[in-house]
C-alpha cells in the first residue's frame, strides 16, 4: 500500500510538472505574440508621418490575422497581453491616457467583432481557398469596420474636435482599408514546411522566364502610370494585377497587392501620381485609400476563386491518377511524376534510384484466400511501402502485384537501406484478413541507380531485370543492377539479401 502511494505520488508530481511546462509554453507563446503586436503598433505610429497617412494602422489587421491563422493564439491571456501591448505603444509615443483608452478600446472591439465571425468559418475559407472565402472575409471585415466606426462617433468629437458623422465615416473606412490591405498577407501565410530549403529549392526549379511575365507587366504598367500620370494612372496596373492573381499562388499575390497598395498611396502623397490631388483633405484621403485598397484586393479575390477551382481540379485528378485500392499513383501518373522527379534530379546532378517491387507468390495468395484477401494484402503492402520512403519519393502501383518507386537524390547505398527496410518490415508483418486468417508475404526488389537519364524507360527496364534476378536467386531479397560485373557474381548485378 505504501509503495502504491509513493508510485501515485510520483505520477501526480510528473503530471503537475507536465502541466506546468505546458502552461509556461502557452505564456511564452502569448508573450511573444503580444511583443510582436507591440512592435507592429510602433511601426504604424512611426510610419504615419513619413508616409503622410494618418490612417496607416496595420496592428488591428495583424492581431486579427494571427488569431485566425493560428487559432491556438486565441486565449484569454493572449488578449490581455495584446491589450497591454496596444496601451504601452501609445504611452511610449506620448498619447494621453484618455486618448489611449478610447483608441485601443475601439481597436480591441473591432478585432473581436471580426474574429467572432471568422472563427465560425472553415479553415479552407480562412485561408482564402474556398469558393465563398472572400464573402466570409469581407463580411468579417465589414463587421469589424462598423464597430470601429461606432467608436469613432464618440471618439472623434471628444479627441479630435470633429463631428460624429465624420468620425463614423473615417474610422469605418480606415479600418476597412487596413484590413483589406494587410489581412490577406497573414491569412495566406504558408505552412512552416514551405520555408524549408528543399521546398524553396523545388519552387526555384519550377521557376522559368515565363513565370516572371506577370510581374514584369506589373512593373511596366506602374512605370507607365508614373510617366503618363493623370486621374486614371492608378488603374493602369489593374490588368497586370489580375494576371498576377491567376499566375501566382495566393500568398505571392497578397504580397504583390500589398506592395502595390503601399507604393501607390505613397507615390500619390509624394506627388509622383495624382499631382493635383489634395491629400490634406480627409475626404480625398478616404477616397484615394479606399479606391487603391479595393483595386489591390481584386487580384486576391480572383486568386481565391482560382485556388478553389484548382483544388477541385486537383481532387478530380487525384481520382484519375490514384489507384483506388492502395491510394498510390496509377501507372500513367507514376510515369509522369517519376519522369519529372528524374529530370529535376538530373538537372541538379543528383543520383536517382528506381525500384521495381513484386510480391512473392501472390498468385498463391489469391488462389487460397480469394481476390478479396489478395486486395487486403496489397493494401497492407502499399502502406508499408509508403512508410519506408520519403515524402518526396514517387510511389506507384504499375500492375497487379507490381509496384515501383523513384527516389530522387538517392545513391545505391541509401537505396539498399530502403530496400532492406522494406524486406525486413514486410517479413515481420502479418496481414489479418476480415475472416480472421493471418497472411504473411515477402517481396522481391530490383534497383537501378541513374545519374543522367531524363526518362524512366531505361531505369525501369534495368530495375525490372534486377527484380527478376532477385526472383530467380530465391525471393525475399533485393538486387542492384550495375554495369560492371563483380567477382563470382553474374554479370550486371550486385547480389544482396
Amino acid at each position: 500500500m505504501i509503495g502504491s502511494r509513493k508510485h501515485d505520488g510520483r505520477e501526480e508530481l510528473a503530471s503537475a510538472a507536465r502541466h506546468a511546462d505546458g502552461a509556461y509554453e502557452h505564456v511564452r507563446i502569448d508573450t511573444a505574440f503580444a511583443i510582436s503586436l507591440f512592435a507592429v503598433c510602433l511601426i504604424g505610429i512611426k510610419a504615419q508621418p513619413h508616409l503622410g497617412l494618418a490612417s496607416f494602422w496595420p496592428a488591428n489587421a495583424y492581431m486579427l490575422g494571427m488569431l485566425v491563422r493560428f487559432p491556438r493564439l486565441n486565449t484569454s491571456s493572449a488578449w490581455i497581453l495584446c491589450a497591454i501591448g496596444f496601451v504601452m505603444a501609445d504611452l511610449i509615443t506620448g498619447a494621453s491616457l484618455a486618448r489611449n483608452m478610447a483608441l485601443n478600446g475601439g481597436n480591441l472591439a473591432a478585432i473581436g467583432a471580426a474574429h467572432r465571425l471568422l472563427r465560425a468559418v472553415s479553415q479552407r475559407d480562412r485561408r482564402l481557398k474556398g469558393q465563398n472565402s472572400t464573402f466570409h472575409i469581407l463580411k468579417a471585415i465589414l463587421a469589424g469596420s462598423f464597430v470601429a466606426g461606432l467608436f469613432g462617433i464618440v471618439a472623434n468629437p471628444l479627441l479630435f474636435g470633429g463631428t460624429s458623422g465624420e468620425g463614423f465615416l473615417f474610422w469605418t473606412v480606415t479600418e476597412l482599408v487596413n484590413y483589406v490591405t494587410f489581412l490577406p498577407l497573414l491569412l495566406t501565410l504558408p505552412e512552416a514546411r514551405a520555408w524549408t530549403f528543399s521546398a524553396m529549392r523545388d519552387r526555384l526549379d519550377q521557376f522559368s522566364a515565363g513565370s516572371a511575365l506577370p510581374l514584369i507587366a506589373l512593373v511596366a504598367s506602374v512605370a507607365a502610370s508614373i510617366a503618363i500620370g493623370g486621374p486614371g494612372a492608378g488603374l493602369f496596373p489593374l490588368p497586370a494585377l489580375l494576371w498576377c492573381g491567376l499566375a501566382y499562388n495566393l500568398f505571392s499575390t497578397a504580397c504583390i497587392s500589398f506592395i502595390f497598395a503601399i507604393w501607390t498611396i505613397f507615390a500619390g502623397r509624394m506627388g509622383i501620381l495624382w499631382s493635383g490631388a489634395d491629400f490634406a483633405s480627409r475626404a480625398d484621403l478616404i477616397s484615394i485609400r479606399l479606391g487603391v485598397s479595393l483595386v489591390a484586393f481584386t487580384p486576391i479575390v480572383l486568386g481565391s476563386m482560382a485556388a478553389a477551382r484548382d483544388e477541385l481540379l486537383q481532387r478530380l485528378r487525384m481520382l484519375a491518377d490514384r489507384d483506388a485500392m492502395t491510394g498510390l499513383y496509377s501507372r500513367r501518373a507514376f510515369i509522369e511524376a517519376g519522369t519529372d522527379a528524374l529530370r529535376k534530379a538530373a538537372r541538379r546532378g543528383e543520383p536517382t534510384a528506381v525500384m521495381m517491387l513484386d510480391i512473392d507468390h501472390f498468385k498463391s495468395v489469391n488462389d487460397r484466400y480469394g481476390h478479396k484477401g489478395g486486395d487486403q494484402v496489397l493494401t497492407v503492402f502499399a502502406s508499408i511501402l509508403q512508410g519506408a520512403v520519403r515524402s518526396k519519393d514517387v510511389v506507384g502501383r504499375i500492375g497487379g502485384e507490381e509496384f515501383a518507386v523513384v527516389l530522387p537524390d538517392c545513391c545505391s547505398i541509401n537505396a539498399a537501406s530502403v530496400a532492406e527496410r522494406i524486406n525486413r518490415t514486410l517479413r515481420s508483418t502479418v496481414a489479418t484478413l476480415e475472416n480472421g486468417e493471418a497472411v504473411q508475404v515477402t517481396v522481391s526488389i530490383g534497383i537501378y541507380v541513374e545519374h543522367m537519364d531524363s526518362t524512366l524507360e531505361k531505369p525501369l527496364m534495368y530495375a525490372d531485370e534486377a527484380l527478376y534476378r532477385a526472383k530467380n536467386i530465391g525471393r525475399d531479397r533485393f538486387e542492384i543492377w550495375t554495369q560492371a560485373p563483380a567477382p563470382s557474381q553474374h554479370r550486371g548485378f550486385a547480389v544482396h539479401q
